[in-house]
């Protein structure tokens, strides 16, 4: 359930190919966007659990932008081991992602055209800065999420064996740890008002653990609910919403009260790129910008569509019904759409639908998985 990251290298064009770029509509600031990862690799995708993480197939990554409405593809970060999981901040100005191109997992942002690309988490001086913390040497930095004001981030650090979660600014700088006597914690999102992390892990058998910035506090949100994944605040920072490993919906208080699940027989969990992925990636909700419904994944006959459901968890319904696997839904800002990827013969691609549902729009039709999407904010 980790993510996996690295660096940047520089290129050259000639005069010719930049007048070629040029020509090239782009992802517009202000009009409906989204940025994404495309993966490729050799042979057959496969995964598997082992000691102290998992064994994947080589991949190599790249991120493109693109206009919800199909135009202005663009690739911007050249392909790279490991690059993945791109966020567009909150106010439109950078793109950030991970990567391993450097041999070791780190943090980047840029802007979106791909410009002033910089490494927001080197190991050595993250390992520097957060020793007064507690004696951990930082090898890779990954499963970033940014507050909803952009800001802050989380962040997980791994020693090569345990992962410790991290809040830093949004640029990299002043990183603290979380509860770094806990345990091996990550999946960390950060509150509306940045006083508040929840998180989850081996530490506690994937139990959802909140911890109060200000006294430093934890307080065990689902002590009776191990393998607990994926957590993320509402809007208001009132209520978290999870999936566990029965792939259902859950929500819970931010004070531990009020645990309610909200969808049965979803049977679903983890995005795989192929058969033998088994190990896949943790595949969570998403809740809309106004807090009102949830976007999630769930098998019906034996195919994961989208479907949407109330925050209380009534007015359930099938978004898409595809006969090839979908995942990785997400609102767009203004919650009158829902992106998602498919399958279209080997490998899934982007689409977008209307949140009430309809005929699904293909954006994209690349030789590459296209593995994470998330949308521009502004």
């Amino acid at each position: 359930m980790g993510m996996y990251v690295h660096c940047l290298i520089g290129h050259r064009f000639s005069c010719s190919l930049v007048v070629l770029l040029l020509l090239v509509p782009v992802a517009r600031a202000g009009e409906p966007g989204l940025v994404f990862s495309v993966k490729t690799w050799e042979g057959e995708y496969t995964t598997k659990d082992v000691p102290g993480g998992v064994e994947t197939t080589p991949v190599t990554g790249a991120i493109y932008t693109i206009n919800a409405d199909g135009t202005g593809l663009r690739k911007i970060i050249q392909p790279g081991k490991s690059t993945d999981y791109p966020t567009a901040s909150p106010d439109g100005k950078w793109v950030y992602y991970q990567s391993n191109v450097t041999g070791n997992t780190q943090i980047y942002r840029c802007k979106w055209d791909g410009s002033e690309a910089i490494n927001l988490a080197p190991s050595d001086q993250l390992t520097k800065q957060l020793k007064s913390s507690g004696e951990f040497e930082v090898k890779d930095a990954y499963g970033y999420n940014l507050s909803p004001d952009g800001s802050k981030m989380v962040l997980t650090v791994h020693d090569g064996k345990t992962g410790r979660v991290v809040i830093a600014n949004a640029d990299g700088s002043s990183p603290e740890y979380v509860n770094p006597k806990l345990g091996y914690i990550y999946m960390a999102r950060l509150s509306p008002t940045h006083d508040r992390v929840v998180y989850s892990g081996p530490a506690k058998g994937y139990r959802l653990l909140l911890t109060t910035l200000t006294d430093g506090n934890t307080t065990e949100l689902t002590p009776d609910h191990p393998e607990s994944f994926v957590p993320q605040f509402t809007p208001d920072g009132k209520t978290v919403i999870f999936v566990r490993r029965d792939g259902d919906v859950y929500r819970v208080d931010a004070d531990g009260k009020n645990f309610k699940r909200l969808t049965e027989g979803n049977r679903y969990v983890e995005f795989k790129l192929s058969s033998k992925d088994s190990h896949g990636s943790t595949d969570g909700p998403d809740i809309s910008p106004d807090g009102k419904q949830i976007a999630f994944m769930a098998l019906r006959d034996g195919v994961p569509n989208v479907f949407v459901v109330d925050i209380d968890g009534g007015n359930k319904r099938q978004i898409t019904s595809r006969k090839v696997p979908c995942g990785r839904v997400r609102w767009s800002p203004d919650g009158k759409q829902l992106s998602f990827v498919s399958f279209e013969g080997k490998h899934p691609q982007l689409f977008v639908i209307p949140a009430s549902g309809g005929e699904p729009l293909q954006l994209t039709k690349l030789e590459g998985a296209v593995y994470f999407a998330n949308w521009r904010q502004k």
